[in-house]
This record gives structure tokens, C-alpha cells and sequence, in this order.
């Protein structure tokens, strides 16, 4: 139900044989990812909106019983009875322990899921490999920057129906502040005036997707984020590994870094060795 944003943060990844079919399905959908393994076989990615919109279009039915048994729900309207699909894989070969979410203050990075195709060549693993994060505990100017990667899918908690009286006032405050007591007492006395005339303006009947117009950029969020391999190299790139980067979105990246690397190192590992060189080993 509502927005089917929700629906992109599953990808799957499929490998087709003796057709030239797949040419033709990036020009139907341009979010997915066609390669040319030639002698008429391919490797397509895309996530479950991009291939129920294929679906929808006729195309890549072969698809539709793998995609059917990864996510009934999404595919039901196409009903009728599929056939059975053997969707067993092997084990990633990852160090759990280097996936567990990470704590740095109020951000946590969590790794939700991953696509991880069996492609021996790191420019195909590149492009057809995936990540889902959590980040939480951050502020509303980091998911500024981070919105801006286009090439990515976003579900961020929605300050129009959530109530920021339940608790979820917990500003982010910039070290440079809180190292600064005068300084602090600025920030802690403009929120609590924030937090004042919330409550009023929600007591006098205005809806809270007209209330939150006077919320702050420090407001602590929370967002689900969907990339590729290769848009996760360049968003690490820009947030992560350059020192010109804002603090806040580069501890998050760094974070990111870290599992990313652990994931998929062929593809990594030219961030994984400017991040040692700049931030591990100063």
C-alpha cells in the first residue's frame, strides 16, 4: 500500500541464454541493467518496481516466476499458476562480523541486504551488484547530500505523518558546537522554542505536514538506501574518501565503506586504500 518506493529495495539479478530480447528492455525501463555476455546471452538487474514494470509491458515474462517467489505480494495481479523455481543459493562467503551495523553517537548504519550475482569480472559485479543501507540518527542537512545521488532509492521517514512529540526531537548537533558551551546553550535554546511552537501550532489544529515547516535541519531522521555497486563507488568517492566532504555524511560513508568492502573488495578496494591512506592512517 502507498508509495512503491518501497518496492526498490529489492533487486534481483538474472542471467538469460539464446535470446537478444534484454537489448531492447533497457529502452522500456532505463533503471535497469543490461550486459552483453555475447553469443545471445546476458545479465539483467534491475530492482521489483523496474520488473514489474517490464512485467506490465510484456517483457521479460521468463522472469516473472523467480521474481513471483522472491516477492508474491508484488506480483500477484499477474495470478495464474507458475512454475516452481529452485532459488537456493550459495553462501556470500562474507564475514558476518564485518556486517554487523555500525555506532558512531547518534548514527547507526545498518546493512540490510545485499546482491551479490556470481560474476567472476569485477566491471559486471560493479554493475550489477547491490546494497541496501539504513542510516539512522542522522540529521535532515545529511539526507540533503545524500538525496542527491540520483541513481539510488530512497525511503525516508516522512516528517508529515510522524508526530515529533512521540520522542523524535533529538537534534544532531555538530561537535563544533557541543565542544562550545556558550555555543550549546544557543542551539539547546532555539530547539526547546522549536519544540514550544510545534506543540502549539499542533494544539491550534494545524496538521503536521504543515507544522513540520519550522523544523531545523538538525532534526534526527532515519532513510533506506538503495544503490548499485557503481553508484556506491561514486557516492564513497565524493562523501566518504575526500576530505573536502561534509563531516557528518563522510563518517556515514566511511561507515558504508567499510561493509561495502567487506561485501564485494574487487570492487572497493581503490576507496578502501585512500580511505586507510587519509582517514585510518593519518
Amino acid at each position: 500500500e502507498g508509495h512503491e518506493d518501497i518496492i526498490e529495495h529489492v533487486v534481483a539479478t538474472l542471467r538469460f541464454d539464446d535470446t537478444d530480447a534484454p537489448l531492447r528492455w533497457r529502452i522500456l525501463n532505463r533503471h535497469c541493467e543490461v550486459s552483453d555476455l555475447g553469443g545471445g546471452s546476458w545479465v539483467v538487474s534491475g530492482n521489483t518496481r523496474v520488473w514489474l514494470d517490464l512485467f506490465r509491458r510484456g517483457a521479460g515474462l521468463d522472469a516473472l516466476p523467480y521474481l513471483h517467489a522472491i516477492a508474491p505480494k508484488v506480483y500477484e495481479e499477474f495470478g495464474g499458476t507458475l512454475q516452481d523455481v529452485d532459488l537456493t543459493l550459495p553462501p556470500a562467503g562474507v564475514d558476518a562480523d564485518a556486517l554487523l551495523p555500525a555506532q558512531d553517537g547518534p548514527m547507526r548504519v545498518t546493512l540490510l541486504g545485499f546482491t551479490q550475482p556470481l560474476l567472476d569480472d569485477p566491471a559486471l559485479l560493479e554493475h550489477h551488484g547491490a546494497a541496501t543501507f539504513l542510516f539512522e540518527g542522522i540529521s535532515r542537512a545529511c539526507t540533503h547530500q545524500l538525496v542527491r545521488h540520483r541513481l539510488a532509492s530512497f525511503s525516508q521517514e516522512s516528517q508529515r505523518y510522524v508526530d515529533l512529540s512521540r520522542g523524535g526531537w533529538q537534534p544532531v548537533v555538530p561537535a563544533a558546537v557541543a565542544n562550545q558551551p556558550e555555543a550549546m546553550a544557543e542551539l539547546e535554546e532555539f530547539w526547546r522554542i522549536a519544540e514550544e511552537k510545534y506543540a502549539k501550532l499542533r494544539q491550534l489544529g494545524i496538521r503536521k505536514e504543515d507544522a513540520r515547516f519550522l523544523l531545523p535541519n538538525a532534526a534526527e531522521t532515519r532513510i533506506v538506501t538503495t544503490m548499485n555497486f557503481a553508484a556506491w563507488s561514486h557516492f564513497l568517492w565524493l562523501r566518504a574518501v575526500d576530505t573536502a566532504a561534509q563531516w557528518e555524511i563522510r563518517t556515514m560513508g566511511q561507515r558504508a565503506l567499510a561493509m561495502l568492502y567487506a561485501l564485494a573488495p574487487a570492487v572497493f578496494q581503490p576507496q578502501w586504500d585512500v580511505y586507510l591512506e587519509r582517514f585510518a592512517n593519518p
